[in-house]
């Protein structure tokens, strides 16, 4: 449960913001009145962020969630639910250092002033995400079998296009995430929705598919809805674009990689994230998890973060939506592994690679989808192999997980 002290200067956060919308809507953005209310809500800030990265409050299905959690609707939470929705606002994330300039460029977007994307080309302190309006049209892809011929080569052709170094069509892959969204709120299993081992010819293009659904399953089970469950599904899919720049006998080695061949390895994920960040239309949540998803929740991991570095959310979902899969995939170096084994392995991480509470709430998950949770008695030796088979695990010697 959340501690009442800090439910309660979210609550003053959320007062102060909605105190300067209110005003701005009288006056104007960079009115006196509406000045007082930018320094009281960065003084809210300053404690509140003290210990936290960032601050996310969704927007969805007319509550106000906090750590995906709907918050109690006081007059304030109602009076900027009011300015969200009719925005099309379906979350806003804050992090440390922003400034006035940016929360007053919030305030005009929150009152239709400024368009969403304002501020995302202003700033990362301040975002703001619309609903997701599209998976409402999508067609439901209930499994990897139900991706018509002409969507899979779609999918394909975009690792083609990155390998190519081409501009991504980010609508093709958006498209298919809010197929996967749609067919899960119908209630399709998104374990079924996974690429069959046995058609896992082409790592790369289907792993990611994957880690994008169980991406998806994640955030859903976390009650996350919305622009920001597409982005999620999103950073899945696109988090590995980086080993696409990888030669691909070092990616299939069977065996040991040699110090060069682990450089090249560890240079992925700084690749990916450069790639996507020059890229139109990309969440940057994909930009984070691409980045991240080796870095390890102890920040042991790759590439190296400076001190202080707080990991994005969705990068700790994706580090463990990786882990599982690759666990489960057959590779030349490996042979898969049943979800009883994996999961016990990933039991043992969490705490060390993976985020514990995100860990037993996605094993809970696939639990509750009829897969028992099982424990494995490998020989200490046996668990150092495999562990160094899914080396961003620990950062040992032979790190290809995802």
């Amino acid at each position: 449960m959340l501690q009442s002290t800090k439910l309660e200067m979210v609550h003053e956060m959320i007062r102060n913001l909605a105190a300067a919308v209110s005003t701005a809507a009288l006056y104007s953005p960079d009115h006196p009145q509406v000045m007082e209310h930018y320094a009281r809500l960065t003084d809210s800030f300053h404690s509140l962020l003290s210990k936290d990265a960032e601050l996310l409050l969704a927007l969805v299905d007319g509550e106000l969630l906090y750590l995906g959690k709907p918050l109690a609707k006081t007059a304030n939470v109602e009076r900027l639910l009011r300015y969200g929705t009719e925005q099309k606002v379906g979350y806003i994330r804050f992090a440390k250092g922003f400034s006035t300039v940016e929360l007053q460029q919030l305030v005009k977007v929150l009152l239709g002033k400024a368009q969403l994307d304002s501020l995302q080309q202003m700033t990362s302190e301040i975002q703001v995400g619309s609903v997701d309006i599209s998976a409402e049209h999508a067609r439901p892809i209930a499994s990897f079998e139900d991706m018509t011929d002409e969507e899979k080569q779609g999918m394909q052709n975009q690792f083609d296009r990155v390998a190519d170094q081409q501009e991504l069509e980010v609508e093709k892959i958006s498209s298919v995430i809010a197929g996967f969204i749609e067919a899960f709120r119908q209630h399709a299993n998104p374990l079924l929705a996974l690429v069959p081992i046995r058609m896992q010819d082409e790592y790369t293009f289907t792993h990611s598919v994957d880690v994008g659904i169980l991406n998806i399953a994640q955030g859903m089970a976390l009650g996350i809805e919305g622009q920001m469950l597409h982005d999620i599904g999103m950073a899945g899919m696109l988090h590995d674009v980086g080993k696409i720049f990888v030669d691909r006998e070092i990616l299939n080695k069977p065996g040991k990689l040699d110090d060069h061949e682990f450089a090249m390895i560890k240079e992925h994920p700084s690749r990916g994230a450069q790639y996507l960040m020059n890229q139109a239309g990309i969440p940057r949540l994909a930009l984070f998890s691409a980045y991240e998803h080796h870095m390890r929740y102890d920040l042991k991991g790759y590439p190296q973060p400076p001190q202080g570095w707080q990991l994005n959310i969705c990068s700790q979902m994706t580090m463990i939506s990786d882990t599982f899969d690759a666990l489960r995939s057959s590779r030349a170096y490996d042979d898969s592994w049943d979800f009883s084994r994996a999961s016990g392995l990933m039991l043992q991480l969490a705490g060390e690679q993976l985020n514990p509470d995100l860990t037993i709430n996605f094993l809970r998950t696939l639990a509750n989808m009829g897969e028992d949770i099982e424990s494995f008695g490998d020989s200490r030796e046996q668990q150092e192999i495999k562990l160094e088979i899914i080396g961003c695990s620990c950062a040992l010697a032979n790190p290809r997980c995802g």
